[in-house]
């Protein structure tokens, strides 16, 4: 299947790209709300978590994926002249071998040996990426945008500040600072 058309493309900016990054953020400031206010629900951590290294998965692939399926998404398809910066977090922690494919992606033997970080804890432990996955992503989504093709800018910053705007109002709900 060759590159959609310009509409459909308009239309991936404001359904899918909206959604992957609503749920990364949303899930990112939930994440953060749950580790400040364990009371508040049960696993709520590990369910904001999981939620945000899927989309974190997604995004990072739609960002420097360069093999692709008929129907995949790519950056490059809305900037012609996309040159992304190195993705060393994702590369720490996403691509093929990876702590998040191992622990999260993929079924492995000895699944704790695969944490990114020594122990069940550690500010290197993938669970404690939450918000540097979101972080690194609002970045890249940024220099995205400044370097998309002048039809696609205006969609892209609308989509990624409508996704902005749903982690600011999740942060509201739970009370605390947006943490993005």
């Amino acid at each position: 299947m060759p590159v959609p058309d310009d509409s459909t493309k308009q239309a991936f900016l404001r359904d899918d790209l909206y959604d992957a990054l609503r749920w990364l953020f949303v899930g990112a400031v939930t994440w953060e709300a749950s580790r400040n206010q364990p009371h508040r629900c049960a696993n709520q951590d590990a369910l904001a978590m999981f939620t945000s290294l899927t989309q974190a998965r997604a995004l990072y692939e739609f960002f420097y994926g360069l093999g692709e399926q008929d129907d995949d998404a790519r950056a490059r398809h809305f900037a012609s002249a996309w040159d992304p910066p190195k993705p060393d977090l994702y590369r720490r922690y996403m691509a093929g071998g990876k702590p998040a494919n191992k622990r999260v992606f993929h079924l492995v033997y000895n699944r704790p040996a695969h944490a990114g970080g020594s122990g069940q804890d550690g500010p290197a432990h993938l669970k404690n990426q939450v918000l540097e996955f979101a972080r690194d992503l609002r970045k890249l989504t940024e220099k995205f945008a400044d370097s998309a093709d002048v039809n696609f800018r205006d969609g892209i910053r609308h989509a990624f500040q409508k996704a902005l705007q749903e982690a600011k109002l999740a942060a509201n709900h739970y009370g605390i600072t947006d943490p993005l």
